[in-house]
């Protein structure tokens, strides 16, 4: 079974209208809620994929309920640890250009992180586990903790963080890891122009413990490396319409085809990730499976 953790989940309110009067009554146009946060927008693309997944991670109030419903009416399974206080509400205001609202979320206590590590101490190596996101306050090292605890039971993860918490958990040796280029540049504390200058960056994450690791370019694609390959993966065509959860979307192609070929994992991989980002909301199947066929891997040479 995969088991997506979101720490910090959200109700995303999508607020679409023409422009932004500062300092005046604004009226919207069309308006929708989704369940957000990356953990659970991974579960909903494994979903499209056929895969079946469990929603881990902290719910409060009517906004955590609101999650709970939304997941269950789209037959995603959850074992939400209960907050007190309520899940938070982040703002997605598309204009011409998109602007992202986001709350720091609720207060998480040391014994609601008890229950999780109890659950995913019940976990076996027949799973594998995604952690994606932003952390509570006051738990900076949750990462660290949890990556060791999977790490000990012999349970396969994968991470999509940022940072000190990324590179915390590379010595626990995470299936797949996916920074972005401002993320690998501020890991590896310089700036990366060429591909060949990625991929030196990523196989030092890959020396450092992680399997796998796509760094995403944005509109340019993506950049793969692992012991044995190194693979330059343009962005396929299409009209960009929505930048939230196309990250997520790219960890859930990777993890859905966990049982084929390489090439097949990263294809898929690209394909979700382009999908969403050419669509409104997180990528459908059929949005997916129109791109795959358009998805070019390219090896890259004169790097070791």
């Amino acid at each position: 079974m995969i088991y997506t953790v979101t720490f910090n989940p959200s109700v995303d309110y999508v607020v679409r209208l023409d422009e932004v009067e500062t300092g005046a009554l604004n009226r919207t146009g069309d308006t929708e809620k989704y369940a957000g946060g990356k953990g659970i927008n991974v579960s909903r693309v494994l979903k499209q994929l056929g895969r079946e997944s469990t929603a881990l991670g902290f719910c409060g109030g009517f906004t955590g309920g609101f999650i709970k419903d939304t997941l269950e009416s789209q037959g995603i399974s959850h074992r939400f640890i209960e907050i007190e206080e309520d899940t938070r509400i982040n703002i997605k205001l598309k204009t011409a250009s998109e602007t992202e609202i986001n709350a720091d979320g609720p207060k998480i206590t040391d014994e609601n992180v008890e229950s999780l590590k109890d659950q995913l101490a019940g976990l076996t190596g027949d799973d594998h586990v995604i952690f994606a996101g932003s952390v509570p306050k006051g738990h900076d090292r949750l990462y660290e903790e949890l990556s060791r605890l999977l790490f000990e039971k012999d349970i396969s993860f994968s991470i999509d963080t940022e940072g000190g918490k990324l590179t915390s958990t590379l010595q626990y040796k995470p299936y797949l890891i996916k920074p972005n280029l401002f993320e690998l540049e501020g890991i590896a504390g310089r700036k990366l122009v060429r591909d060949t200058d990625i991929v030196e960056a990523a196989y030092e994450l890959v020396e450092r413990g992680a399997s796998n690791v796509l760094v995403t370019l944005g509109g340019e694609g993506a950049v793969f490396v692992n012991s044995d390959v190194r693979l330059r993966i343009p962005s396929p065509k299409g009209v960009l319409r929505n930048s939230v959860g196309a990250g997520d979307s790219t960890v859930a192609g990777f993890i859905a085809g966990c049982e084929s070929v390489i090439e097949e994992r990263i294809r898929y991989a690209i394909a979700c990730g382009s999908a969403t980002a050419f669509s409104d909301d997180l990528a459908s199947c059929g949005e997916i499976e129109a791109l795959v066929p358009h998805i070019e891997i390219n090896s890259i040479e004169g790097v070791k």
